[in-house]
This record gives structure tokens, sequence and C-alpha cells, in this order.
């Protein structure tokens, strides 16, 4: 007899981890609530746990009724990118929810959530996404160019109708399919080698690598190191069932803008700068990559990139807006690592690679002629006018070199 007491404490611990999995706590600080609850537990015996865990999915149950109500699931989203993106773990990566689409007044861009100074740019953007959980606005279709990168090829600041795949089909007369997603090299190998899965007929790919975040040192995890087994596909798609849900993911937005506010009222990762008149934003970890004098490919990623490569039309090096604006900021002279790190891979295994930059710096002088940017200054991304000149450069590289 003195087992069932013991075996309902334990049913009752159990209930309360998985309804503690919905709070969005980290790992440390879940365990510690947890022991405690299990010390509690024991000393107080079955009824009293089984009432503690009672009263605990009756607070979980009416704070998710109360974040529907008050709008709070879609309000802790400042732009889409964040509200839409799943790990999938049927294909073994990130991806975004599918067939969805949000339209939202987006009231500022990704540097003005790391700074308490003002930068916001105002803008609507209109966020689809297909049956694959990709932004487009049709599923891919046989023979159509697919881009692959990260938030730049997603458009992440901008709305729909003004991304590369948008542009390149008003602009250019080219339908492509956006299989962007933030990530890096490892990440991009790994959503390719499932989109090739899906599709094997697919061809004409053109990859781009942006300078700020896509040239890591040091420590690189390669996409063996980040492909998910099957038990860990398992479990992945068990936790998203808490994971998924508005409750956890408020719960864990808050968590997190009361650990890092003081840290982003502190933080010097923001740069502001006057260009032309108007504030500038910079982000201090890209800023430090573009004026690194060298740079080495991790061998793990040069491997992974090789692998990409050979299956690549052609390669695009994205530079920073650092780099764009650099004369407009009175630097005079930059080094360029990243790109001849890349350039020299690429002419070693002849692929066609082409640097963005000097099209890009071009678009910006004359853009600020106009008092126009091609970069949003509250943000780390391009703009359509950004995005529009990338779209003229890829036009004329595939058709000099389809694949």
């Amino acid at each position: 007899m003195k087992n069932k007491p013991r075996l309902g404490i334990i049913i009752a611990l159990l209930a309360s981890l998985h309804l503690l999995l919905f709070y969005g706590l980290p790992a440390s600080v879940l365990a510690v609530v947890l022991a405690v609850l299990a010390f509690i537990y024991f000393r107080s015996g079955a009824v009293a746990a089984t009432a503690i865990t009672l009263s605990l999915a009756l607070a979980t149950g009416l704070g998710a009724v109360a974040i529907h109500l008050l709008g709070l699931d879609r309000a802790m989203y400042y732009r889409p990118h964040e509200q839409l993106a799943v790990q999938d773990y049927a294909k073994g990566h990130r991806a975004y929810r599918p067939n969805a689409e949000i339209h939202m007044q987006v009231a500022h861009g990704d540097l003005q959530a790391l700074t308490g100074i003002t930068l916001a740019q105002k803008r609507d953007i209109v966020f689809r996404t297909d049956s694959e959980g990709f932004r487009n606005d049709t599923d891919y279709q046989p023979g159509e160019p697919v881009l692959l990168g990260d938030s730049f090829v997603v458009g992440m600041a901008d709305s729909q109708q003004d991304n590369l795949t948008a542009l390149l089909a008003q602009q250019q007369g080219i339908r492509s399919y956006n299989l962007g997603q933030p990530g890096d090299v490892s990440d991009y190998l790994i959503y390719y080698r499932a989109f090739r899965q899906r599709h094997p007929e697919a061809k004409h790919t053109a990859l781009f690598l942006f300078e700020g975040n896509d040239f890591p040192e040091g420590q690189y995890e390669d996409a063996a190191q980040r492909t998910l087994g099957p038990a860990a596909r398992w479990l992945g798609r068990y936790y998203s069932l808490f994971t998924d849900t508005a409750f956890y993911r408020v719960t864990k937005s808050l968590w997190k803008r009361a650990s890092y506010a003081r840290d982003i009222a502190e933080s010097d990762s923001v740069q502001i700068k006057t260009v032309a008149g108007q504030t500038m934003g910079l982000y201090t970890p890209y800023v430090d990559v573009t004026r690194r004098s060298h740079y080495a490919m991790p061998p793990a990623m040069r491997q992974d990139l090789i692998e990409l490569g050979r299956q690549m039309a052609a390669i695009y090096f994205i530079p920073t807006n650092y780099r764009v604006y650099a004369r407009p900021l009175g630097v005079t002279a930059l080094p360029n690592a990243q790109w001849q790190a890349l350039s020299a891979l690429c002419t070693e295994q002849g692929w066609r690679c082409v640097d963005l930059t000097p099209a890009l710096t071009e678009a910006a002088t004359r853009g600020l002629e106009r008092g126009e940017f091609i970069w949003w200054r509250d943000d780390t991304h391009w703009n359509r006018a950004g995005m529009a000149v990338a779209a003229r450069i890829v036009a004329q590289t595939l058709a000099k070199n389809p694949r």
C-alpha cells in the first residue's frame, strides 16, 4: 500500500513537468522548479501533490485563454519571422509555418530592437509561405531557379512583393523559388539536401553568403553534426507540442525581455551614424567582421561549402551595410578578407562567384544623391532598392551560366 501514494506523487510530478514545458523557462530554471516541486510533493503526499498539479493545470489553461483574448500571442512579435518560424522535424531543419499569411504593421527593424536610441522606420509587411514552409506565393515548379541563403534571401525586413524572388519576376521576368531561411553554411546544406530529396529535378540554384554572419571564425558545427537522427526527430516532434503553442512563445519572450532588458539598454552592439543628414544604425559585430584583415575558413565549413558549391549555378557575396556605406561614413579603405577567402575557393573549385559589393556601393552612392538608402536605416538588412540591384546581377549571371 505504501507504493500507491508514491506512484501518485510520481504521476503528479510527471504531469507537472509537462505543464512546466509550456512556460518557456531556461533549462536550469526548469530543473530548479521541478526539484522544488518534487521536494514539496514527497513531503506533502499524493493528495497535496495532485491538488497542486491540478492548480498548475488550471493556471496554465487560464493563462493561455488570457493570452489569446488580450492578443499577446500576436502583439509580442515585431515582425512576421518570429511569429511563423518553427523547427520542422519531418524535414530536419527550421522553416516557417506552411500555407500561412500575415499582414503586419511593422514598427521598426532589428537594430531598433537592440538599442534605446530611436531609429524606427515603419513599414507594412505581407508575409506568405507555401506548402513546404518557405516564403513563396506558390509551390516550387520544375525548372525554376532556386535562391538559397539566409534572411537576406527571405527578405525578412520587407514585404512579399519587395523581396528578391518577387523582384526577379517583376523586373527581370524570371520566376524563382525562395529557399531562404536564417542560418549558416551547414544549415544551407541541410536545407538543400532535404529540398533535393523532395525535388531531385531542381537545378539552377544560386547561393547567397552574407559577409556579416556566414563567415565564422574558430568554432563551426558542420552539417553532419546538425543532422538529426530518428530518435532526435521523434523527441523534437514531441517537444514541439509545447514549444509551438502561443503560451510557450509568450512566456519565453517575457522571460527573455526581463533577462536582457538591462543588457540591451547598456549594449554598444548598435552604432549610430549620420549619413547624408539621416540617422543610420550599424551592428557592431558586423562592423568588426568587415574590418578583419585576414580570414581563414574553418576546415569543416570549407568541406560543407565545397559539397554545396558543386551543386550551385552561382554564388553571391552580400556585403555588410558598413562596407556599402564606407565612403559616406568617412572610411577610405577597408580590407576584404571574407570575399578574398571565398573568391580563392571559387577559383580553386571553378565556381562562378560574384561580389555584389561594387554594384551595391554604386547604387548606394546614387541613392544618397536623392536622399534614399538601399538598406533600412534601422535594420541590418537591405530594402527593396538593394534587392533590386541584386536581382539585376542575378539575372545577368544565371543567363550566362545556367547549370
